[in-house]
């Protein structure tokens, strides 16, 4: 599925890079001057309204929401491990497993596991991680948002600028059309950084924070249902229902069944 978004994108990245730079050549699409006119005004302004911290964090995500493999078998092999070495109430054990764990998430379930706690204190505490994640989340969405709103802005500025300019310098044709170009092409950088970057990725980084969502909540209920001692069967019935969510959706416990069964064995 994957090989077959990669050629539409490139696909309608042709017909959207041909019919723009038809009879004019990408070189006359290029203005120095618009260029800094947006993109100065919106990383003066990023820069005042978000801490760096948060800017590296939204790069973080960004490059995790463009990850073509989630370690999703990792973490079912994990929560695997932590079923079967909890059946043996091996203490020991499920002190060595936790080390081993990958996924913050999937560790904290794993320790409150350890400490004995209810099912109700599992679910409060994982959902309180949970929404503090979440909430980071919805921070970086916030700055690709922001991004978006601004560059239109600062491209209808560098408008205003050169026609100012322009009116200033009305002796002949020729100082009128640079300022006019620039003019033109900052509201054109303005529109297409909002629209086909920013807006995307704002998307793209929304649907992650959703699938992501849904991995984490199949993961409280595969810690409950480990808790309960469930049989496995039930504890993938309990998290078939978060499968809809994409690629990187819950983790399956298709093979616990087995692997348990050769443990009690």
């Amino acid at each position: 599925m994957n090989a077959i978004l990669v050629i539409i994108f490139i696909v309608a990245l042709s017909l959207f890079s041909s019919t723009v730079f038809r009879d004019i050549g990408i070189g006359m699409m290029i203005n120095p001057d618009a260029l800094m006119i947006v993109g100065g005004g919106t990383l003066i302004s990023i820069f005042l309204g978000f801490p760096l911290k948060r800017l590296k964090r939204t790069g973080h995500y960004l490059l995790d929401a463009f990850r073509t493999k989630w370690d999703r078998e990792g973490t079912t092999e994990d929560l695997l491990e932590i079923a079967k070495i909890h059946r043996r109430a091996d203490i020991r054990g499920m002190e060595r497993g936790i080390k081993r764990i990958k996924d913050d998430f999937l560790k904290l379930g794993a320790n409150l596991l350890i400490n004995n706690q209810t099912n109700d204190e599992i679910r409060t505490a994982m959902e309180k991680a949970m929404a503090i994640r979440m909430m980071d989340h919805h921070f970086s969405q916030n700055v690709l948002k922001t991004v978006a709103r601004l560059t239109p802005s600062f491209g209808l500025a560098g408008t205003v600028i050169s026609l100012i300019k322009m009116f200033n310098h009305m002796q002949s044709i020729e100082s009128i059309a640079p300022h006019m170009a620039v003019a033109m092409m900052s509201t054109f950088y303005g529109v297409i950084i909002a629209n086909l970057f920013m807006l995307p990725l704002s998307a793209k980084l929304e649907e992650r924070s959703i699938q992501s969502e849904a991995l984490m909540q199949s993961i409280i209920e595969g810690i409950e249902a480990i808790n309960n001692r469930e049989h496995p069967i039930q504890i993938e019935e309990r998290i078939n229902g978060y499968s809809d969510f994409g690629d990187i959706g819950p983790v399956r416990i298709g093979s616990l069944q087995a692997a348990v069964r050769g443990n009690d064995r």
